[in-house]
This record gives C-alpha cells, sequence and structure tokens, in this order.
C-alpha cells in the first residue's frame, strides 16, 4: 500500500455520512487500485491500515482525520537525489577514464624522454605513479557509501518503514538523523493510541497528548508538528549528503594535487641535473 491509497482510505474512514458497511465496500481492492501508482509501497503505510481495523468506529473516525494529511505532506518533503547520483557518477566515470589515460599513455611518454638523461628511473616519479590506482578504489567506496546512504534516506523521507536505520547503518548516518526519525515516528503514531502517549520521551507526543486530555482537538496541531518534523528531517538529510560529497570532492582535489606534483617533480629534478 502507498500513501496516496492509504489517505483515501483515511478520508473514507473520516467520513461521517457512510455506514461502516459502504466505507469497507469503498476500501476494497478495487477502489484502492485507482490510487496505485510506480511509488514503493509502504510497511509503515500497510501497519497503520493493518491497526484501523482493531479500532471502534468512533475511534477509527478520529484517527482517520488525523492520517489524511499524510500523502500531501510526504509527496511535499520528499527527497530526490537523482541529479546528483548522476553527476557523482559522471565525475568518476570521467577520473577513472584520465587516470588510465595518463598511466599508460602518458607516463610512459615522460619515462622514455627522462630516460634520455642522467636521472635515475627509478626515482624519475615517485610512489603516486606505484598506486595510481588507490583514489579509484577510495572513490568507488565513497561513492557506494553515498549512493547506499542517499538511497536509505530517499526512503526515510517517504516514510517507508518505522524503523530504517539498523546494522551498519546505525555507524553510516549520524545519531542525530537517527533519533530525529525516531521522534518523527513517535508523531506519526500518536493517533493510534492518544492516552499511551502522555509519559512519551518525544516533546511532540507529549504535547499533543496534553492538548487531546484538555479536549482540545489535536487533529490541526498534529499536522503542523508532523509537517514541521518532515521539514527539519529533510533539511538535515540533504546537509549530511551534501557534506558526504563535499568529501568525495576533496578526495579528487588531493589525488589530482598528488598527481600534479608527481608529474612535474622530474622537471624540477632535471634542472637541478642540467
Amino acid at each position: 500500500m502507498n500513501w496516496n491509497q492509504f489517505g483515501y482510505i483515511c478520508r473514507v474512514y473520516s467520513s461521517k455520512t457512510l455506514s461502516a458497511s459502504q466505507k469497507a465496500e469503498l476500501t476494497a481492492q478495487p477502489h484502492l487500485a485507482v490510487y496505485a501508482n510506480e511509488r514503493a509501497d509502504s510497511k509503515l503505510a500497510n501497519d497503520l491500515a493493518a491497526k484501523f481495523a482493531l479500532q471502534d468506529e468512533a475511534t477509527l473516525q478520529k484517527q482517520a482525520v488525523h492520517y489524511q494529511c499524510l500523502p500531501q505532506l510526504i509527496n511535499e518533503f520528499k527527497l530526490d537525489q537523482k541529479g546528483l547520483l548522476s553527476y557523482l557518477t559522471i565525475v568518476f566515470v570521467i577520473y577513472v577514464f584520465s587516470s588510465f589515460l595518463y598511466q599508460f599513455f602518458v607516463v610512459p611518454t615522460f619515462v622514455e624522454i627522462y630516460s634520455n638523461h642522467t636521472i635515475s628511473s627509478e626515482h624519475t616519479f615517485d610512489d603516486y605513479f606505484s598506486y595510481w590506482y588507490v583514489p579509484i578504489i577510495l572513490l568507488l567506496f565513497l561513492q557506494s557509501i553515498i549512493f547506499t546512504v542517499t538511497l536509505k534516506l530517499k526512503n526515510a523521507c517517504t516514510l517507508i518503514e518505522a524503523q530504517p536505520f539498523s546494522g551498519l547503518f546505525k555507524v553510516l548516518i549520524p545519531s542525530k538523523l537517527v533519533n530525529q526519525y525516531r521522534f518523527l515516528v513517535a508523531t506519526l503514531s500518536f493517533a493510534l493510541n492518544f492516552k499511551a502517549h502522555e509519559k512519551s520521551s518525544s516533546p511532540e507526543t507529549k504535547h499533543l497528548a496534553k492538548c487531546d486530555s484538555l479536549g482540545y482537538e489535536t487533529d490541526k496541531e498534529f499536522k503542523v508538528l508532523l509537517e514541521h518534523q518532515l521539514k527539519q528531517f529533510n533539511s538535515q538529510v540533504k546537509s549530511f549528503i551534501n557534506k558526504l560529497v563535499i568529501l568525495y570532492g576533496l578526495v579528487i582535489v588531493v589525488s589530482i594535487y598528488l598527481f600534479v606534483r608527481a608529474a612535474y617533480q622530474p622537471i624540477f629534478m632535471l634542472g637541478e641535473v642540467l
């Protein structure tokens, strides 16, 4: 089930004019199929929809009023990094092609030229040209991390899973982002059980539980808080990805510097000999 389908279910369940049987009829698969699209199904949406079936009519209607805002919010703050990933791929391909070109065509030419002079061939170039493949391996490693982390964070921004950051991702992704997502999911699950969140560690759910206990309708506040958290999480995700890209760029800059230094070193050595 994608979030558009979930939103449709919420709109049906929040109706005050439809009977329970009519709601069940309208939420059957043929009607849900109208809202099917190319987006990946969300386990979180499936879990929320499954818990709807356990509620009485009044509670279900109240929950549905809260959750019908989700598709709009998720569409607004979804992460789209296709352009960035394509750019990194192009940069990597150009870098690898240039490295192979210099190593197998340009460097042998320089070695042949310098061999006619009194410079010892074993000191003609430094260790950079012996380990020229190391920057490529490092860039490939960094690019794999960037791609993997970006795809995982993209799924997180669209609320695919309740706990997406497990295993290796706990190391790769900052704890601040992991905690932000945990609080985001806590707010998301608020409407499933209003009273249970009165002792929650999340400031947002504590606030919503207090509002509810005082008789204040929380559906609008729920939407505002959820929008605020999604915006913050999306901003932090983009900032983290940008830092990874900067690190990637620094590796390229350093490797180019080492190459230029290694390439021009024989010229300076030749000048000293002459």
